[in-house]
């Protein structure tokens, strides 16, 4: 997993976010970047979601 796909793991470990939260925390990331980490986060199989449809590590 890439670095940013860690990062964006270590924040999902610590809280849930919405996604847009994430790309909020992560403006300085060019947009293609920001996604292909998502995806290799994605294609992990471990997130899950809260009550309120926000992202977090199951």
């Amino acid at each position: 997993m890439s670095p940013l796909a860690q990062r964006l793991v270590a924040a999902l470990r610590e809280r849930p976010h919405h996604f847009g939260e994430l790309v909020e925390a992560h403006m300085d990331t060019p947009w293609r970047d920001l996604l292909r980490a998502w995806g290799e986060v994605r294609a992990a199989d471990v997130l899950g979601r809260d009550q309120t449809g926000r992202y977090l590590i199951k």
